[in-house]
């Protein structure tokens, strides 16, 4: 069966699944729309299999529906609602992320999926990089390893280094992914046992908002939900924990921070309700 652009129904959103597994980033909502349009040529070059973007016949979709979990214990879903809890979308991503930012702050230059390059060297930057961005680009990046981000230090990179949505992906599944997972095992030594979504809810709180127990601010007990988090976990009441990610709403303005307490809701349901609760499955 050949899917167009424009088609809707099921077999779009098998189609889909299997393109997420390959890194796409996409909603499961049956709709081969320009997003899935876009992730059918990244996964053309991924696959080697020529073609238009816009028609896939059965053996892409063949191809495609082969293509193994990229992180298995999360599931191509659980690392879908991560990669787009930090970029939103992947038209989002193709459209201000593809380029280096500076988030501002003590940050340094990111690429990728929140990739922070004033944390790395150079030699992490080759072994997560290397075989996904040319020598060129890595040496442009080399100016700004180490560094804390500026306007000035942004603009030496930002028109010379592309990132595209698969090597991002990539690194983000291989090497970040990987690193937060191994930092939330030490509060929460019982991710390894809690099912998919939870695990993806989990990972995505800490990726976020790192895996310290202690508060920086007393007065306001800012790590207080993550202490219970532990706690619940510990004592067998896991179906508690959504509230106490809820519950976190409470340290942010919402007109300053509408996107965090956003996200602590999505986290909060996914731990609830599953992937298919927010069109991940």
């Amino acid at each position: 069966m050949v899917l167009k652009f424009r088609d809707h129904g099921d077999p779009v959103k098998v189609l889909q699944r299997g393109l997420n597994r390959l890194g796409a980033m996409l909603l499961i909502d049956g709709d081969f729309g320009p997003g899935t349009r876009d992730a059918v040529a990244d996964a053309r070059a991924t696959l080697n299999l020529p073609g238009a973007p816009d028609s896939v016949d059965d053996a892409f979709q063949a191809s495609v529906a082969k293509a193994p979990d990229l992180f298995p214990a999360l599931t191509a879903s659980g690392v879908t609602f991560i990669a787009r809890e930090e970029v939103s979308s992947p038209d989002l991503y193709r459209r201000l992320y593809r380029r280096p930012i500076w988030p501002g702050g003590e940050s340094g230059i990111t690429i990728g999926i929140g990739y922070d390059l004033r944390f790395v060297d150079a030699a992490t930057l080759k072994d997560d990089w290397g075989a996904h961005l040319p020598p060129d680009t890595l040496t442009a990046l080399g100016l700004v390893l180490g560094k804390q981000g500026s306007d000035a230090v942004l603009g030496g990179v930002r028109n010379t280094v592309d990132v595209p949505l698969p090597a991002a992906m990539a690194v983000l599944v291989k090497r970040s992914l990987p690193t937060y997972m191994q930092r939330a095992r030490g509060p929460y030594p019982q991710i390894d046992s809690l099912s998919a979504p939870r695990q993806a809810a989990l990972a995505s709180l800490v990726y976020n908002r790192g895996a310290a127990l202690q508060d920086s601010d007393p007065q306001t007990q800012n790590r207080r939900e993550m202490r219970e988090i532990q706690r619940l976990l510990a004592t067998g009441h896991a179906d508690d924990v959504a509230d106490q990610i809820d519950a976190m709403v409470r340290l942010w303005d919402p007109a300053k921070a509408g996107g965090l307490i956003a996200r602590r809701h999505r986290e909060a349901t996914l731990w609830r309700a599953g992937f298919g609760a927010l069109q991940l499955a």
